[in-house]
């Protein structure tokens, strides 16, 4: 009777000591391994993207044209993205109002075939001293636009002819004669003439993204 009774505790420890096991194979691999992540390595769970929306502020001119690959469902794979060989730039004024200056940039697409494109251009002044002070601001949301062979896209330029309090002489900046036009996602620039006196505010530009809209907003 003793071993009868040894051997059915036994097996009763060696049942539970199993059931243990059991219940910690169904752990997810979260409560596993501590607070767990969907990024994959190496990315970011924020965009890298300097053009993302919201409004972020950089310098066109160091930073070159600030695209959104995702806008508007990303690009044709049939079409190549706009760069600037294919492009010629070019200003219109807008007017002025209230110590405001406004101008619309427009992108021409001379290649020969239709191309891509999305987000803001990276803008710099220059002049015969060299580059000017330009700081850009990148509003509006953007999307991802077809230029057309021999058609057009549009951006709005909107800068202050007021100095700011730190701005002393004839002018608040250098006057620039040549805007420095770098379009999305691209590293080379094309240029277009700048006839529009200093840019206040230490060169303070606002820009919309690039639209097919003669008239952004």
């Amino acid at each position: 009777m003793p071993r009868l009774i040894l051997g059915t505790l036994a097996a009763a420890a060696v049942a539970t000591a199993l059931a243990g096991c059991g219940s910690a194979s169904n752990a997810s691999p979260a409560s596993a391994g501590g607070s767990g992540s969907s990024t994959p390595p190496g990315t970011s769970s924020t965009a890298a993207n300097p053009g993302s929306p919201g409004g972020a502020t950089g310098s066109g001119g160091a930073n070159g044209g600030s695209g959104n690959a995702n806008a508007g469902g990303g690009a044709n794979p049939g079409r190549p993205q706009c760069t600037a060989g294919m492009l010629d730039a070019s200003l219109t004024d807008l007017g002025a109002a209230a110590g405001n200056r406004y101008a619309t940039l427009v992108l021409t697409n001379k290649s020969g075939k239709h191309c891509t494109t999305g987000g803001w251009s990276g803008l710099q002044l220059a002049g015969a001293g060299g580059t000017v002070p330009t700081k850009v601001v990148r509003e509006g949301t953007p999307h991802t636009i077809t230029i057309r062979n021999g058609g057009h896209a549009y951006e709005r330029l909107h800068w202050a002819a007021v100095p700011a309090g730190d701005e002393t002489g004839d002018n608040c900046e250098p006057v620039a004669s040549v805007l420095r036009v770098i379009p999305p996602n691209r590293t080379e620039q094309t240029d277009a003439t700048w006839k529009y006196g200093p840019a206040c505010q230490h060169g303070q530009i606002r820009l919309t993204p690039l639209t097919s809209n003669p008239e952004p907003r």
